[in-house]
């Protein structure tokens, strides 16, 4: 017996929500999302709160993503639980609800289409699962320091007039990439040129306002612990 029911878990984190609860007694047990299109970003980051009835009785459990890649078929996934074997880089579910996080960085920006969340018990067990998001735009925390560590040294070149240089940092994988796919909302930038042209004058400089444009943006990428 192998199935998924939708219950009421009164451990829930939020209190008193509905939870999709993961059992079987043996076969393969599957919950899949209805299908939905490949992100632009080559990133996707999915979200799941989970939590088992008792920590001793560990789930093989798969987050997964499946789709189809041309004529093939596409399937990325990250074990939790119980490993199938020897058990190593074990990621044990605990009693409470607690955050689990699947990121897969290097999706096919062509050609991937019906892509679905798929979460599969492996095995006999059972799983509570709730509050599933998705995330094209998601960064690692080494990621977030070397972007930080870049903007920081464009800023300097800036400031110091090394233009080509700064240029050449610019032009780089990560700068394209925030610049392809991270868009300001209009309303932030006119409030910036409001507050420019409500500041005193002063003698005319041949470099740029350091906090306009692209290297504006690259900041705004950054959560407030990384910015100056």
């Amino acid at each position: 017996r192998a199935g998924v029911s939708i219950e009421i878990d009164d451990k829930h984190k939020s209190g008193g929500k509905l939870s999709a609860k993961l059992t079987s007694d043996g076969d393969i047990a599957c919950l899949v999302s209805k299908p939905f299109d490949a992100p632009t970003t080559g990133r996707i980051s999915m979200s799941v709160w989970l939590r088992v009835a008792d920590a001793s009785k560990q789930p093989i459990l798969r987050l997964a993503l499946e789709g189809r890649l041309d004529d093939h078929e596409y399937y990325r996934f990250a074990p939790v639980g119980q490993m199938p074997r020897d058990g190593h880089n074990q990621v044990p579910i605990g009693t409470d609800w607690a955050r689990y996080v699947f990121q897969v960085d290097d999706l096919p920006l062509e050609g991937l289409s019906q892509l679905r969340v798929r979460f599969d018990l492996m095995g006999s067990g059972e799983v509570w699962v709730d509050d599933v998001q998705l995330f094209d735009l998601v960064f690692s925390k080494r990621e977030l320091v070397e972007l930080s560590k870049m903007i920081t040294l464009a800023e300097i070149k800036l400031q110091n007039g090394q233009l080509g240089d700064c240029m050449h940092l610019l032009e780089g994988y990560w700068p394209r990439f925030l610049q392809h796919n991270v868009t300001l909302p209009e309303n932030q930038g006119m409030a910036t040129s409001v507050a420019r042209r409500q500041q005193p004058a002063r003698t005319p400089s041949k470099q740029p306002p350091k906090d306009t444009g692209f290297m504006g943006k690259l900041k705004n990428m950054l959560p407030d612990q990384l910015r100056f």
